[in-house]
């Protein structure tokens, strides 16, 4: 058997593989060339478009960095795949600027822009410069391989540059010949962006000239007015860095920022800050055996930082904000650059923040959970990250769209969505106080429409109007009462109805508007009653009724204990339980079996998740995880059932637990204290929130109290 080695060739088309079909875009290809400015310790990058409506249209990129020898631009700029700046230049010898360019494939991007390349280079302290010229398809037809390749370099040219040193890379032949306003403020927009525009960097500048006056004003139009965000209506600004604790310190400071709004709304501007431990969702990875972020977390993450700022396009505010006639430019603003940007070492990362990119998943949680989430459309922010201490961990892909999906990458993505869901969370009682001024309707902190109709049949009936309209809103809270039954039987699986409930609600609160009016109009408010009714019977089906039962508290509970029993073992968590061992007194429950059921066991399950999150926070405490459920008898206007542990208690506001979409639960839907309160109403009992004081629990859980309580016989 003969054997022989061959070795591994490449045909000179590879060039047109990785300059065309590698990098993705031509703002990406002037993007690695800016790139090589920076990693040069340039302090300016001027990018030339000149004669673009001529067959002479060429393209610049100028800088004054430290420039190349000859020698450098043999064995490194006309070398593909180099690992130069890796071993050689990790951090640049003037302003300590870590390596963004090291794949070595950068300058073949310019390939995608136009056909030819002239580069002058001089290196700081070189007398002469030098200067090679290629044109790319003869030299990919001058050989078939691509070690067969050469480029003529020629040498000693003097005078190349004012400061005497720097890098020039001229595009001629350019492979788009009609540059349109579109195309043109598209592409300077995306070099404004390539250096951070929410953080000056002193070091190092980018600017855009045309020699075309009117596509000069095209060019400026793309820069942006910092001064736009400043007025945005919500501002969230956090840092996420090691502590000495060993668990990472979440830092943020919130702004509600409503400008020149009249005094008689009482819509003022309100700040917050806060440092705490950061959430992240449970099971969001399957071998974290903890739930709040650690420094070990960070280790291949590094610090993180950032900012967004979220405006509201209602017409009325962008008056009051901006000042009248600025609608157009301000919704065009918020467009081109809405969405969410990662900048490394204040330099850009692609393909994040584009119009096409929604990494954090803004739009699919609004269309998921509509209650209280920013949409991408009206969010402009960006997220700040160190080179050097994240690189490890956060790979960009070779051609420059993004970071690689490893199991680093998701956990930075789930870390970013936690902070933006606290932004969110800080922001509800303002976005409430924006929809009642908007919807010129008051702001309904309790969900239903019992006190909602009896405010209206009051206001008819004042109004000798009671007859005629009663039975149409007989039949509306029939029909809303039915579908309320409908979603709470399906255990909370047609929660999509709680869209429509709130779209009902709304339009109850309009009525009641309306009846304000001196002159209201009858047959109006007649026919908007009657597509109430409409709406309502467009998504109600046949309600299938779940079974009610006749049982006692002690039975439901074990039932609920017994459920619950493994998580309890598997958490170490004592739950303590006096009514089943005959200490404390029982009593008969009559009701829909099921949803009581789920709605103790709900309400269990919320104090498992916050008592394990609190003896997390507390590592060094001996004080066990403990739950208490148990009967009281005697504080409240109804025999209940007391639920309680020894977690963090309620962050919230009380008035705020039991409505929709309102959690601080990593991942949460902020549903079920808003579905378990439902349970109680159609039976005619409620939930409360007592403290140790208001009822019969022990001073030891200190924790999270709820009261299940049921009507009295």
């Amino acid at each position: 058997m003969n054997t022989e080695r061959f070795p591994i060739k490449a045909t000179s088309h590879i060039i047109n593989l990785l300059g065309d079909e590698l990098i993705g875009s031509d703002s990406l290809a002037i993007f690695e060339l800016v790139k090589n400015s920076y990693d040069a310790d340039a302090t300016k990058v001027t990018i030339y478009f000149l004669d673009l409506d001529s067959s002479k249209r060429k393209i610049i990129v100028e800088d004054n960095g430290s420039g190349m020898t000859m020698e450098v631009i043999q064995n490194v700029w006309l070398t593909i795949g180099t690992d130069y700046k890796k071993k050689k230049a990790k951090i640049s010898p003037i302003f300590r600027r870590s390596s963004l360019g090291n794949k070595g494939v950068g300058r073949l991007a310019v390939h995608r822009l136009a056909d030819e390349i002239t580069l002058e280079s001089q290196a700081r302290g070189e007398l002469f410069g030098s200067k090679l010229h290629i044109n790319w398809k003869e030299l990919i037809q001058s050989e078939e391989y691509i070690e067969d390749l050469s480029v003529v370099v020629n040498d000693g040219i003097p005078d190349l540059f004012k400061c005497g040193h720097g890098t020039r890379i001229t595009l001629t032949g350019l492979k788009t010949k009609k540059w349109t306003k579109t195309i043109l403020k598209d592409l300077a927009q995306k070099i404004e962006n390539i250096k951070n525009p929410f953080k000056a960097i002193d070091s190092f500048d980018i600017e855009i000239i045309c020699n075309d006056e009117e596509k000069q004003k095209w060019i400026d139009e793309a820069k942006t007015p910092l001064w736009v965000l400043e007025k945005s209506l919500y501002t969230f600004h956090f840092v996420i860095e090691p502590s000495n604790s060993g668990k990472a310190m979440f830092k943020w400071k919130y702004k509600f920022n409503p400008l020149n709004f009249p005094v008689s709304t009482n819509i003022i501007v309100r700040e917050s800050y806060r440092e705490q431990d950061l959430l992240l969702k449970p099971d969001s990875f399957s071998d974290r055996a903890h739930n709040i972020l650690t420094n070990e977390d960070l280790a291949n993450i590094g610090p993180i930082s950032g900012v967004f700022h979220v405006f509201n396009q209602n017409g009325k505010i962008i008056d009051y904000t901006f000042g009248a006639g600025k609608r157009i430019a301000i919704k065009s603003f918020i467009k081109d650059n809405s969405g969410v940007k990662i900048f490394r070492d204040n330099i850009r990362v692609y393909n994040y923040g584009e119009p096409s990119d929604d990494w954090l998943g803004l739009e699919l949680a609004k269309v998921q959970r509509a209650g209280d989430h920013f949409s991408k459309k009206v969010t402009i922010g960006a997220v700040f990250l160190d080179l050097l201490k994240s690189e490890s961990g956060l790979k960009e892909k070779t051609n420059r769209e993004g970071f690689t999906d490893n199991e680093t990458f998701r956990l930075f993505v789930s870390i970013v969505q936690e902070v933006f869901s606290s932004f969110e969370r800080e922001a509800i009682s303002d976005r409430d106080k924006i929809e009642s001024f908007t919807s010129s309707t008051p702001s309904v902190k309790r969900i239903g429409l019992s006190d909602t109709i009896k405010e209206l049949d009051s206001k008819l009936t004042q109004k000798g109007l009671i007859n005629e309209f009663n039975p149409l809103l007989k039949k509306v809270e029939k029909d809303y009462n039915e579908m309320r039954d409908l979603m709470l039987n399906s255990g909370m699986s047609g929660l999509n109805l709680s869209l429509v409930f709130h779209e009902v609600e709304r339009e109850i609160r309009f009525i009641n508007v309306s009846l304000n009016e001196p002159n209201y109009d009858k047959i109006l408010l007649k026919q908007r009653v009657k597509s109430l009714i409409h709406l309502i019977e467009n998504f109600a089906p046949i309600v299938k009724q779940n079974k009610k039962i006749r049982t006692s508290a002690s039975k439901i509970i074990e039932r609920a204990v017994q459920i619950h029993k493994s998580r309890f073992h598997y958490h170490n968590i004592v739950c303590s339980t006096p009514i089943l061992t005959k200490e404390s007194d029982d009593f008969e429950i009559k009701g829909p079996g099921n949803l009581l059921l789920s709605t103790i066991s709900n309400i269990i399950d919320n104090a498992i998740y916050w008592v394990c999150i609190e003896h997390e926070k507390k590592s060094e405490s001996n004080v066990p995880k403990a739950i208490y459920i148990n009967s009281d008898t005697k504080s409240f206007d109804g025999p209940a059932i007391i639920i309680a542990d020894n977690g963090e208690g309620f962050k919230m506001d009380i008035d705020e637990l039991i409505q929709p979409y309102r959690t601080l639960k990593p991942g949460g839907m902020g549903l079920g204290l808003y579905f378990s309160n439902l349970v109680m109403e159609t039976i005619g009992g409620k939930l409360l929130f007592p403290s140790n004081d208001d009822c019969t629990v022990p001073y030891i859980y200190s924790g999270a109290i709820v009261a299940i309580i049921f009507p009295k016989d």
